[in-house]
């Protein structure tokens, strides 16, 4: 039986999305089918999917609530997980947003990632002084990280 895999995200500017759907994209030239659910409309049962990807954005340096539900499923935890996140933290210093917002989601959650992705936020409109602050979005990242998970997968179980 083949593995099945999802890709969940919330978002509210956007920027998850973009990268969600890159991942899916990157996923499926490898070979790799995904379901692409959005939290906003639905939670998806974990119990289904062999591979977990999760993303989210940050507003007011929060994590969105919808995002946790998925997190906070039992059958999560024997499941190949990779979690990434989008933020303005990410667009200067993505290791510090993962510190930052992902790592204390998972010791509170008890998860065990297999990788961590950060990618770079939208910046608000009323904050952007030029068209390049405004213009943060770097899909070739989700593309690359996309592209290790494909391959941790096709090389067998983690």
């Amino acid at each position: 039986m083949a593995s099945r895999t999802l890709v969940a995200f919330y978002t509210k500017g956007g920027a998850t999305e973009t990268y969600a759907k890159v991942i899916v994209e990157t996923l499926a030239k490898n070979g790799i089918q995904a379901d692409l659910v959005n939290l906003r409309e639905k939670i998806p049962d974990v119990a289904a999917y062999d591979n977990i990807i999760v993303g989210t954005g940050i507003r007011m340096s929060m994590v969105y609530r919808r995002w946790r539900k998925v997190l906070k499923q039992k059958p999560l935890k024997d499941r190949r997980l990779f979690m990434f996140l989008s933020s303005g933290t990410a667009i200067k210093d993505p290791h510090k947003a993962v510190d930052q917002y992902l790592k204390p989601i998972i010791d509170k959650f008890d998860l065990k990632p297999l990788s961590l992705g950060s990618f770079p936020g939208m910046t608000p409109e009323k904050w952007a002084k030029t068209e390049a602050e405004k213009n943060t979005v770097r899909p070739e990242t989700a593309s690359a990280w996309a592209q290790e998970i494909a391959d941790r997968l096709k090389n067998g179980p983690a």
